[in-house]
Protein backbone atom coordinates (compact mmCIF):
# COMPACT_ATOMS: atom_id res chain seq x y z
CA UNK A 1 0.00 0.00 0.00
CA UNK A 2 1.47 3.33 -0.78
CA UNK A 3 2.01 5.77 1.91
CA UNK A 4 2.91 9.34 1.87
CA UNK A 5 6.52 10.42 3.26
CA UNK A 6 6.82 10.57 6.94
CA UNK A 7 5.51 14.01 8.38
CA UNK A 8 8.81 15.73 9.49
CA UNK A 9 9.08 17.93 12.54
CA UNK A 10 8.54 21.62 11.52
CA UNK A 11 10.74 24.31 12.30
CA UNK A 12 10.10 26.50 15.62
CA UNK A 13 8.94 29.22 14.05
CA UNK A 14 6.78 27.78 11.46
CA UNK A 15 4.59 26.45 14.18
CA UNK A 16 4.94 29.10 16.12
CA UNK A 17 3.53 31.66 13.47
CA UNK A 18 0.73 29.01 13.27
CA UNK A 19 -0.35 29.14 16.29
CA UNK A 20 0.08 33.31 16.66
CA UNK A 21 -2.30 33.31 14.10
CA UNK A 22 -4.96 30.61 15.84
CA UNK A 23 -4.85 32.33 18.94
CA UNK A 24 -5.31 35.92 17.41
CA UNK A 25 -8.40 34.74 16.19
CA UNK A 26 -11.75 37.03 17.62
CA UNK A 27 -14.46 35.10 15.88
CA UNK A 28 -15.76 31.50 15.54
CA UNK A 29 -15.20 32.12 11.46
CA UNK A 30 -11.67 33.12 11.82
CA UNK A 31 -10.77 30.45 14.37
CA UNK A 32 -12.10 28.13 11.33
CA UNK A 33 -9.93 29.97 8.58
CA UNK A 34 -7.46 29.87 10.89
CA UNK A 35 -7.33 26.39 11.65
CA UNK A 36 -7.78 25.01 7.88
CA UNK A 37 -5.31 27.32 6.86
CA UNK A 38 -2.82 26.03 9.26
CA UNK A 39 -3.16 22.34 9.74
CA UNK A 40 -3.47 22.39 5.72
CA UNK A 41 -0.25 24.51 5.33
CA UNK A 42 1.36 22.32 8.31
CA UNK A 43 -0.19 18.54 7.62
CA UNK A 44 -1.26 18.60 4.29
CA UNK A 45 -4.78 17.90 5.80
CA UNK A 46 -7.51 20.34 3.92
CA UNK A 47 -10.76 18.41 4.99
CA UNK A 48 -11.39 20.44 8.63
CA UNK A 49 -14.57 20.84 10.42
CA UNK A 50 -14.85 22.84 13.98
CA UNK A 51 -17.42 21.83 16.53
CA UNK A 52 -19.22 23.77 19.60
CA UNK A 53 -20.58 21.05 22.35
CA UNK A 54 -23.63 21.94 23.63
CA UNK A 55 -24.68 19.00 26.22
CA UNK A 56 -22.17 16.53 25.22
CA UNK A 57 -23.79 17.56 21.63
CA UNK A 58 -21.29 18.52 18.31
CA UNK A 59 -22.69 21.44 16.63
CA UNK A 60 -20.81 22.62 13.78
CA UNK A 61 -20.22 26.04 13.35
CA UNK A 62 -17.46 25.84 10.78
CA UNK A 63 -16.54 23.09 7.86
CA UNK A 64 -13.91 23.19 4.65
CA UNK A 65 -13.67 20.72 2.22
CA UNK A 66 -16.16 18.73 3.61
CA UNK A 67 -19.57 16.99 1.76
CA UNK A 68 -22.50 18.47 2.94
CA UNK A 69 -23.72 14.89 2.90
CA UNK A 70 -21.02 13.32 4.92
CA UNK A 71 -21.65 16.50 7.45
CA UNK A 72 -25.58 15.08 7.59
CA UNK A 73 -24.37 11.92 8.37
CA UNK A 74 -22.19 12.48 10.92
CA UNK A 75 -24.73 14.65 12.55
CA UNK A 76 -27.66 12.40 11.77
CA UNK A 77 -25.69 8.82 12.66
CA UNK A 78 -22.62 8.97 13.92
CA UNK A 79 -21.92 11.79 16.51
CA UNK A 80 -23.34 9.69 19.40
CA UNK A 81 -21.64 7.14 19.31
CA UNK A 82 -18.04 8.75 18.17
CA UNK A 83 -15.19 7.15 19.89
CA UNK A 84 -13.02 9.96 18.82
CA UNK A 85 -15.09 12.60 20.36
CA UNK A 86 -15.22 10.40 23.53
CA UNK A 87 -11.51 10.19 23.89
CA UNK A 88 -11.26 14.39 23.05
CA UNK A 89 -13.95 14.79 25.98
CA UNK A 90 -12.72 12.50 28.22
CA UNK A 91 -8.76 12.59 27.94
CA UNK A 92 -8.33 16.42 26.51
CA UNK A 93 -5.91 16.00 23.68
CA UNK A 94 -5.72 15.24 20.37
CA UNK A 95 -6.21 11.53 18.98
CA UNK A 96 -6.16 9.89 15.31
CA UNK A 97 -9.14 7.44 14.77
CA UNK A 98 -6.75 4.40 14.00
CA UNK A 99 -4.52 4.75 16.76
CA UNK A 100 -7.43 5.14 19.00
CA UNK A 101 -9.08 1.84 18.23
CA UNK A 102 -6.36 -0.13 16.18
CA UNK A 103 -5.60 -0.56 12.63
CA UNK A 104 -7.71 -3.69 12.29
CA UNK A 105 -10.71 -2.37 14.53
CA UNK A 106 -10.27 0.82 12.68
CA UNK A 107 -11.51 -0.96 9.30
CA UNK A 108 -14.28 -2.12 11.39
CA UNK A 109 -15.56 0.78 12.88
CA UNK A 110 -18.91 2.68 11.99
CA UNK A 111 -16.16 5.94 11.82
CA UNK A 112 -14.59 4.88 8.88
CA UNK A 113 -17.45 2.77 6.92
CA UNK A 114 -18.59 6.58 6.77
CA UNK A 115 -15.14 8.11 5.59
CA UNK A 116 -14.92 5.87 3.25
CA UNK A 117 -18.26 6.41 1.95
CA UNK A 118 -17.09 10.29 1.17
CA UNK A 119 -13.44 9.05 -0.19
CA UNK A 120 -11.88 9.61 3.36
CA UNK A 121 -9.44 7.29 5.08
CA UNK A 122 -8.01 8.79 8.28
CA UNK A 123 -9.39 11.54 10.33
CA UNK A 124 -8.02 13.49 13.54
CA UNK A 125 -10.23 14.97 16.39
CA UNK A 126 -8.53 17.47 19.15
CA UNK A 127 -10.00 19.87 22.11
CA UNK A 128 -10.63 23.12 22.47
CA UNK A 129 -10.77 24.11 26.21
CA UNK A 130 -12.22 26.81 28.14
CA UNK A 131 -11.98 27.06 32.13
CA UNK A 132 -10.12 24.12 31.73
CA UNK A 133 -13.22 21.90 30.11
CA UNK A 134 -13.39 20.84 26.64
CA UNK A 135 -16.26 22.86 24.85
CA UNK A 136 -15.18 22.25 21.07
CA UNK A 137 -13.19 19.76 18.99
CA UNK A 138 -11.78 19.99 15.70
CA UNK A 139 -11.41 17.43 13.16
CA UNK A 140 -9.52 17.30 9.71
CA UNK A 141 -9.57 13.98 8.06
CA UNK A 142 -7.26 13.11 4.56
CA UNK A 143 -8.58 10.92 1.50
CA UNK A 144 -7.34 8.16 -0.49
CA UNK A 145 -4.29 5.84 0.22
CA UNK A 146 -2.95 8.22 3.10
CA UNK A 147 -2.22 6.90 5.81
CA UNK A 148 -2.79 7.43 9.57
CA UNK A 149 -1.91 10.40 11.19
CA UNK A 150 1.43 10.05 13.09
CA UNK A 151 2.67 11.22 16.32
CA UNK A 152 3.98 14.80 14.87
CA UNK A 153 0.33 15.64 13.23
CA UNK A 154 -0.67 14.79 16.58
CA UNK A 155 1.59 17.17 18.66
CA UNK A 156 1.20 19.78 15.87
CA UNK A 157 -2.73 19.43 16.63
CA UNK A 158 -2.10 19.72 20.06
CA UNK A 159 -0.15 22.99 19.83
CA UNK A 160 -3.02 24.41 16.97
CA UNK A 161 -5.96 23.13 19.65
CA UNK A 162 -4.38 25.22 22.43
CA UNK A 163 -4.28 28.19 20.63
CA UNK A 164 -7.71 27.91 19.53
CA UNK A 165 -8.23 27.63 23.10
CA UNK A 166 -6.94 31.11 24.08
CA UNK A 167 -9.21 32.75 20.52
CA UNK A 168 -12.29 30.70 22.64
CA UNK A 169 -11.67 32.19 25.80
CA UNK A 170 -10.97 35.80 24.52
CA UNK A 171 -14.47 35.49 22.32
CA UNK A 172 -16.10 34.40 25.40
CA UNK A 173 -14.71 37.14 27.87
CA UNK A 174 -15.39 39.87 25.09
CA UNK A 175 -18.89 38.74 24.45
CA UNK A 176 -18.30 37.49 21.01
CA UNK A 177 -20.26 34.23 21.07
CA UNK A 178 -23.15 35.63 21.90
CA UNK A 179 -26.01 33.62 19.80
CA UNK A 180 -24.01 30.35 19.71
CA UNK A 181 -26.53 27.78 20.95
CA UNK A 182 -24.42 26.36 23.93
CA UNK A 183 -25.22 26.95 27.24
CA UNK A 184 -21.83 26.90 28.46
CA UNK A 185 -20.85 30.25 27.08
CA UNK A 186 -23.12 32.39 30.02
CA UNK A 187 -21.31 29.71 32.62
CA UNK A 188 -17.74 30.40 31.61
CA UNK A 189 -17.26 33.78 31.42
CA UNK A 190 -14.75 35.29 33.42
CA UNK A 191 -14.95 38.43 35.92
CA UNK A 192 -13.53 41.48 35.29
CA UNK A 193 -9.97 41.56 36.20
CA UNK A 194 -9.82 37.86 36.21
CA UNK A 195 -6.78 35.80 34.20
CA UNK A 196 -8.57 32.97 31.89
CA UNK A 197 -6.83 30.00 32.92
CA UNK A 198 -4.02 28.99 30.62
CA UNK A 199 -2.77 25.77 28.69
CA UNK A 200 0.43 24.26 28.76
CA UNK A 201 3.24 26.35 30.61
CA UNK A 202 1.22 29.65 31.16
CA UNK A 203 -0.64 27.69 34.37
CA UNK A 204 3.04 27.14 36.49
CA UNK A 205 3.72 31.07 36.05
CA UNK A 206 3.18 33.40 38.30
CA UNK A 207 0.32 35.87 38.28
CA UNK A 208 1.78 38.74 36.28
CA UNK A 209 4.32 36.69 33.88
CA UNK A 210 1.06 34.52 32.96
CA UNK A 211 -0.65 37.42 32.34
CA UNK A 212 2.01 38.84 29.93
CA UNK A 213 2.55 35.63 28.69
CA UNK A 214 -1.27 35.28 27.86
CA UNK A 215 -1.20 38.72 25.76
CA UNK A 216 1.87 37.86 24.10
CA UNK A 217 0.41 34.43 22.75
CA UNK A 218 -2.59 36.69 21.57
CA UNK A 219 -0.30 38.58 19.36
CA UNK A 220 -0.42 41.76 21.31
CA UNK A 221 2.79 44.33 21.08
CA UNK A 222 4.53 44.86 24.66
CA UNK A 223 3.03 48.66 23.99
CA UNK A 224 -0.59 46.85 24.38
CA UNK A 225 0.42 44.60 26.84
CA UNK A 226 1.53 47.46 29.08
CA UNK A 227 -1.53 49.54 28.43
CA UNK A 228 -4.29 46.49 29.27
CA UNK A 229 -2.03 45.60 32.53
CA UNK A 230 -1.34 49.28 33.79
CA UNK A 231 2.37 48.63 33.92
CA UNK A 232 5.41 49.94 31.41
CA UNK A 233 6.51 48.77 28.60
CA UNK A 234 9.72 48.41 30.10
CA UNK A 235 8.36 46.18 32.70
CA UNK A 236 6.68 44.44 30.10
CA UNK A 237 10.23 43.70 28.15
CA UNK A 238 11.61 42.47 31.23
CA UNK A 239 8.88 40.01 31.83
CA UNK A 240 9.09 38.91 28.12
CA UNK A 241 13.25 38.59 28.63
CA UNK A 242 12.71 36.69 31.82
CA UNK A 243 9.80 34.11 29.80
CA UNK A 244 12.24 33.70 26.91
CA UNK A 245 14.84 32.78 29.50
CA UNK A 246 13.19 30.36 31.83
CA UNK A 247 11.52 28.35 28.48
CA UNK A 248 14.91 28.90 26.92
CA UNK A 249 13.12 30.30 23.43
CA UNK A 250 15.35 32.69 21.45
CA UNK A 251 12.96 35.11 20.24
CA UNK A 252 9.20 35.76 20.48
CA UNK A 253 7.65 33.23 18.10
CA UNK A 254 9.67 30.51 20.15
CA UNK A 255 8.47 31.88 23.02
CA UNK A 256 4.70 31.05 22.01
CA UNK A 257 5.89 28.07 20.64
CA UNK A 258 7.17 26.65 24.21
CA UNK A 259 3.91 28.39 25.89
CA UNK A 260 1.55 26.31 24.18
CA UNK A 261 3.62 23.44 23.69
CA UNK A 262 5.14 22.82 27.18
CA UNK A 263 2.60 20.68 30.01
Amino acid sequence: MHRPPVMTDPPANLLGDAALNVAASRSLAALGDACHREIERLMGSPTVGLYLLDDEKPCLFYSREAPEGFIREYSDEFDKCDPLLAFVCEKGRPVDGSTLVGATSWQACNNFELLRRWGFMHCMAGPLRVEGRVVGVVYTANRGSTGPYGSLEVDTMQVLCRAGSLALATMVETGRLDGAPVAWIGQSASTPGETAPAAGALGQLPTRSRAVAELVCHGRSNKEIARALGISAHTVKEHVAGLCRKLEAHNRTELVQRLLTRH
